[in-house]
């Protein structure tokens, strides 16, 4: 039952991964493209406000989260003016400006986070509990790998990078879960608070000024794409409910 579970886990990364690549094929410009951009953003910010601050709040506290969290926002706000790079829309004939670093940096969070899912996961011997923790991941799992996707491919990352980081944050949960369960995690409390405040200001760094606003901004198709977004939202905030401490 273990090992289903970490191949369900693997299989909806690389689902929701290879579903932004389809996407691109298609081209980059199409509506479809800005739509699931605005639905990772909704996501994004359900994710960060009902599942990874409740969980760095309850590790560290309201002020030490806080802190954490914003000074994350602060930091990737100045890598982005060090990167000389504008918030390109996805929409129309224009090639994406995003910041490159925040592909890489979003990548990077997601990966270390979904490493201490997974860390989590197998460290809880209650197969009742498991596999609820493992439906919550599973929930987001391919939204995490989609959002992540599309905006390495509106900077114009290669195919076969993008499947590359794709496949690696697919195998950061299942890899996670399986090494903890072959030791004892119990005192991660403090590392699992700090990361998941720095990737809840990920999230709302890259919701904010990579996946919302350059797009809402554009008159066009702007009502589907807050359609999109809210959906997106109330996707990730009716699951996160049930799991929230």
């Amino acid at each position: 039952m273990f090992l289903t579970l970490l191949l369900v886990l693997f299989a909806a990364g690389m689902f929701g991964g290879i579903s932004a690549l389809l996407l691109k094929k298609k081209g980059a410009k199409t509506s479809w493209l800005c739509l699931g951009g605005t639905f990772a953003g909704g996501a994004f910010l359900a994710s960060a406000f009902f599942e990874l601050m409740p969980e760095a709040v309850g590790d560290l506290g309201w002020l030490k989260a806080s802190l954490f969290g914003g000074g994350l926002i602060l930091v990737l706000a100045w890598l982005d003016r060090r990167a000389h790079h504008a918030h390109a829309e996805i929409h129309g004939h224009h090639p994406h400006g995003g910041s490159a670093t925040s592909a890489w940096v979003l990548g990077g969070m997601l990966a270390l986070h979904s490493l201490l899912e997974g860390l989590a996961l197998g460290s809880i011997r209650a197969a009742p509990v498991q596999q609820a923790l493992a439906l919550a991941i599973l929930l987001h799992k391919a939204t995490d790998t989609f959002a992540l996707a599309v905006t390495m491919g509106r900077q114009g990352v290669a195919t076969s990078g993008m499947v590359g980081v794709t496949v690696l944050l697919s195998l950061a949960t299942p890899a996670g879960a399986w090494m903890a369960s072959l030791s004892d995690l119990s005192s991660t409390h403090v590392l699992h608070g700090g990361l998941s405040a720095a990737t809840a200001g990920t999230f709302l760094y890259l919701a904010y000024s990579d996946l919302l606003v350059p797009e809402l901004k554009e008159r066009e198709g702007r009502f589907w794409k807050l359609v999109s977004a809210v959906a997106g939202f109330a996707l990730i905030a009716l699951f996160a409910r049930g799991h929230v401490p």
